[in-house]
């Protein structure tokens, strides 16, 4: 195989942010895209250069010159998408989550393992150079023993007009059978635990409250939130404060979210910045200790770059020079760490998980 040869189904706003990584690795070329509104498919087949557009997805699997699909489209059909995709002989790449059930992630998984190709569940945030910098000060002890994690989340305003939640494209996310849960069930709540087992490790009890903020006459968001839970084996607990700040511009042509991350230990303490908006001005690691402060990484550290060191791995993956981070396994794993978040604030007390 020369180039690894990829198809995008899903020209939403966050595919922007998929290609990128195609465009900036000469590994890969995006051949084909699919989109259910054929004005969509055929601009985002002239933005990214792709010789073929579909509106039918059945339609692209066919293509024998496609060796991978990028899955961006709404949660409810990435299983049955990721699980047709494999058995069509293609590697998959699936935005966030897997599925939306755990049968749907199974038979992804064994629909792998049967037909020998790659499974990559897209998370940037482990991408996020700041991230893993923390994450190497962390294991070489310069906070001493971890003993707690927080994640405080907000979703602003974007100049941009992305996730306003006015647009009609954003409808799916209100609805449960569709989104899979509450609006922002799988970016908030999926990455705050995804930041929180990659730098602290398992999860054994998770607990939700939960409240709504109303929109529109027709939508609510599922904010404040907070969250706890307990790292499993460890006298460790993570927490996340969710919010939502509609009067909060960011300028981003992004999704606008910012995370805060916090990990404090018995020496000191360690927080890492992840926003969309360029212009945040404060450094994306500050670690404290012994009553200092000492920063690492640029202030404009590139949001969209853990976009493309994502997609960096996933070529890598298919072309065998080396193993995706975020495995079909692992999502699995994330999954239920989820679906118990979500069950937490619906039932009103914690959920315990079984390990292992």
């Amino acid at each position: 195989m020369s180039r690894l040869r990829v198809g995008i189904v899903g020209g939403g706003s966050i595919a922007e942010l998929h290609a990128k990584g195609y465009e900036k690795d000469n590994r890969a070329e995006i051949v084909a895209v699919c989109d259910r509104d054929e004005d969509t498919a055929i601009r985002r087949a002239l933005d990214w250069g792709a010789r073929n557009y579909y509106t039918e997805f059945d339609e692209m699997l066919r293509n024998p010159d496609i060796d991978a699909i990028e899955i961006v489209t709404p949660n409810y059909l990435h299983g049955r998408q990721a699980l047709a995709v494999l058995k069509a002989g293609k590697h998959v790449s699936i935005e966030r989550p897997i599925a939306t059930t755990i049968e749907e992630a199974d038979a992804i998984l064994a629909a792998a393992e049967e037909n020998g190709k790659i499974v990559q569940v897209y998370e940037p945030c482990l991408f996020y150079k700041p991230l893993l910098d923390a994450r190497n000060l962390i294991d070489a002890g310069e906070i001493g023993k971890p003993t707690s994690i927080s994640v405080n989340a907000t979703v602003g305003k974007s100049l941009s007009g992305i996730w306003n939640f006015e647009n009609e494209s954003e409808a799916w996310r209100f609805d449960p059978n569709l989104a899979g849960g509450t609006p922002m069930l799988y970016d908030v709540g999926y990455q705050a635990i995804c930041i929180s087992l990659f730098l602290i490790g398992s999860i054994e009890k998770v607990d939700t409250w939960q409240a709504n903020t109303k929109l529109n006459e027709q939508y609510a968001i599922d904010a404040p939130t907070t969250s706890m839970w307990k790292h499993f084996g460890q006298e460790v607990y993570g927490s996340l404060m969710f919010t939502y700040a509609p009067e909060r511009k960011m300028r981003t042509l992004y999704h606008p979210l910012e995370l805060r991350i916090t990990v404090g230990g018995t020496r000191g303490d360690i927080t890492i910045i992840r926003s969309s908006d360029p212009t945040q001005l404060e450094s994306p690691v500050e670690l404290r200790r012994d009553a200092r402060k000492v920063y690492y990484g640029q202030k404009n550290t590139a949001y969209e770059d853990s976009f493309v060191r994502a997609t960096r791995n996933f070529v890598s993956s298919c072309l065998g020079k080396e193993e995706p981070l975020l495995r079909g396994a692992e999502a699995k794993q994330l999954l239920i760490l989820t679906l118990a978040y979500q069950e937490a604030a619906k039932r009103g007390r914690s959920i315990s998980l079984q390990q292992g």
